[in-house]
């Protein structure tokens, strides 16, 4: 993540102070304990498949970071799984939690590698067969996940298709999301629109 001497050097790319991520990366070479960070979500169930979600403060650092207000996902399932539609799936969920992990790595290893994103809109596909979740034919005979999760990256870029596949291949490879879900065949396509 380095630049050429030819390469300007801007302060803000993509939304993210390239001078601010430095200034991280050192504070944690020289303190590798700031990294350590612990994220929680509570959860309160309502009825059937109906939920909601609170996710509020975290630990950085072993320091609490307090937000002044909780962020509040809904979770529910459509008719057609039982539920009543007030919110989306968890497995829906999932999906949008790595689209939005994905996205994120996109715009900052760009702005470290200057490489400007106009654009960028990111597909998470998953495959999933319910029988595992019913236990069909059998318990165990059929994985209640996912199979396989698909991304698709709609880029616009002044940058060269190279410069494009070194940020996607950073945005992927050093996704926490992703790294979560390994146990799963993970695949991309990239679209760079003009």
């Amino acid at each position: 993540m380095t630049t050429t001497s030819s390469q300007k050097i801007e302060s803000v790319v993509n939304g993210i102070d390239t001078k601010q991520v430095q200034q991280i990366i050192d504070a944690v070479k020289g303190n590798p304990a700031v990294a350590q960070a612990t994220f929680s979500t509570t959860t309160a169930w309502a009825s059937g498949f109906d939920n909601e979600t609170a996710i509020k403060d975290f630990e950085l650092g072993k320091n609490r970071v307090a937000r002044p207000q909780a962020f509040r996902v809904a979770g529910d399932h459509p008719p057609e799984l039982l539920g009543t539609n007030r919110g989306p799936t968890s497995v829906e969920l999932l999906l949008a939690a790595l689209g939005h992990c994905l996205a994120s790595g996109w715009s900052t290893y760009g702005a470290v590698m200057g490489v400007p994103i106009q654009e960028l809109r990111v597909q998470v596909d998953g495959d999933m067969d319910l029988q595992g979740m019913l236990m069909l034919p059998q318990p165990g005979a059929v994985r209640p996940g996912f199979q396989e999760i698909r991304a698709k990256y709609f880029v616009k870029s002044r940058a060269g298709r190279q410069e494009i596949e070194q940020v996607r291949k950073l945005a992927e490879d050093l996704s926490p999301t992703r790294d979560s879900l390994r146990a799963v065949r993970f695949s991309s396509d990239l679209f760079i629109e003009n």
